[in-house]
C-alpha cells in the first residue's frame, strides 16, 4: 500500500509536465508581432543602411533646389508607410534621436516623380491656355478703345484751341477794320478841310488882285 501512493504521486508531475507544454504554443503565438513589424516597414536599429544619410531638412532643401518644394511634414509623411504598407522614401527612424535618415536614391526618385507630375499638370492646363488669345484680343480692343478716346479728347482740345484762336483772329480783324475805317474817315475829313482852305486861299488872292 505504500508503493501505490508513491506511484500516484509520481504520475502527477507527468501530467503537469504535459500541461506545461501550453506556454510553448503561446510562445509560438507571439511570433505574430514580428510579421506586424515587417508590415510597418519602419526599420529597426539593426536595419539601418549606409545609404540612410540625409535628414528631413536636407531632403526638403533638395526638393526646393529642384523647383518642386515640399514641406518637412510632407517628407516625414513619405517616410511612413501608406495604407498599403509601403513608404515612399527609403528611411530609417533613429530610436534615440527620434528622427528619420533617408537614402539619397529614394529622394532622387521622388523628385523625378514630382517633376513628372508637375509637367503633366502643366501640359493638361495648356489647352486652357489657348483661350488667352481671345482674352488678349479683348485687351487689345480695350487698349485701342482707350487710345481712340484719348485721341478724341486731344482732337477736342485742339478744336477748342482753334476756335479760340479764330475768335481772337476775328476780333483783331474787326479791330483793324474799325481802325482802318476811322483812318479813312479822318483822311477824308482832312482832305475836305484842305479843299476848304484852298478855296479860301484862292478867294483871298483874287480879292487882293482887285
Amino acid at each position: 500500500m505504500d508503493q501505490n501512493p508513491q506511484n500516484e504521486h509520481e504520475n502527477v508531475p507527468q501530467h503537469s509536465a504535459d500541461f506545461g507544454s501550453v506556454p510553448n504554443d503561446s510562445a509560438a503565438f507571439r511570433t505574430v508581432p514580428n510579421d506586424s513589424e515587417g508590415f510597418r516597414t519602419i526599420p529597426k536599429s539593426a536595419e539601418r543602411k549606409e545609404s540612410h544619410t540625409l535628414t528631413v531638412r536636407e531632403v526638403a532643401r533638395m526638393f526646393e533646389a529642384a523647383a518642386v518644394a515640399r514641406t518637412e511634414r510632407s517628407i516625414v509623411n513619405w517616410c511612413q508607410p501608406n495604407r498599403t504598407g509601403i513608404a515612399r522614401l527609403d528611411s530609417y527612424l533613429d530610436p534615440n534621436e527620434r528622427r528619420y535618415y533617408i537614402s539619397p536614391q529614394s529622394v532622387e526618385q521622388a523628385i523625378a516623380e514630382e517633376k513628372a507630375k508637375a509637367s503633366k499638370s502643366k501640359d493638361a492646363s495648356e489647352p486652357f491656355g489657348n483661350v488667352p488669345p481671345a482674352a488678349e484680343t479683348a485687351r487689345t480692343t480695350k487698349r485701342a478703345t482707350e487710345d481712340d478716346e484719348t485721341r478724341a479728347k486731344e482732337l477736342e482740345r485742339e478744336n477748342m484751341d482753334l476756335r479760340i484762336a479764330n475768335r481772337g483772329k476775328d476780333y483783331l480783324i474787326d479791330e483793324l477794320n474799325m481802325e482802318r475805317k476811322s483812318f479813312f474817315d479822318q483822311l477824308l475829313s482832312a482832305n475836305r478841310k484842305m479843299g476848304e482852305l484852298e478855296n479860301k486861299l484862292l478867294q483871298i488872292e483874287s480879292s487882293e488882285k482887285k
